[in-house]
């Protein structure tokens, strides 16, 4: 990736964090684009799941959808996990490539977007924030992963 970024350092992976991008608490990175904004699974999310292997969405193109709406499910050689709407919008696209082999995700998960939306993100952060943010929590989620190997 040419982007400047910062990195969070997971151990043996570490979780890049490009710079020119905004991101949720919740691990979704944003490319907001004029009215639109596109959205992925940033690479600490995808060091944390691992291999993914299916996604499923409950939600349609043209919804309308608030932030922490559920929007699916997302499953890897790790974990399932349910997926919230990390903003407020109206659903404007699905990438279907990436339902159609969610693996793309694991590969480099700032070149797979998932969804886009009409419309900014009310709350995001810069990298260096969500950085911080990941160190903060980072102690806890290795608790909660140990509890659950």
């Amino acid at each position: 990736m040419d982007d400047e970024a910062l990195v969070f350092d997971m151990g043996l992976f570490p979780a890049v964090l490009p710079v020119r991008l905004r991101y949720s608490e919740i691990h979704f990175w944003f490319d907001v684009r004029e009215h639109r904004t596109r959205c992925g699974l940033t690479s600490y999310a995808m060091r944390l799941l691992d291999d993914v292997f299916r996604l499923d969405w409950k939600v349609t193109v043209g919804q309308d959808l608030r932030e922490a709406d559920p929007l699916g499910e997302i499953e890897s050689t790790k974990a399932s996990s349910e997926l919230y709407a990390p903003m407020t919008g109206r659903l404007a696209a699905i990438n279907r490539e990436v339902v159609a082999n969610p693996r793309r995700l694991t590969v480099d998960p700032y070149a797979e977007w998932l969804l886009e939306f009409e419309g900014r993100p009310e709350q995001d952060l810069d990298a260096a924030r969500y950085r911080d943010y990941l160190a903060a929590t980072w102690e806890e989620t290795q608790r909660l992963l140990k509890g659950q190997a």
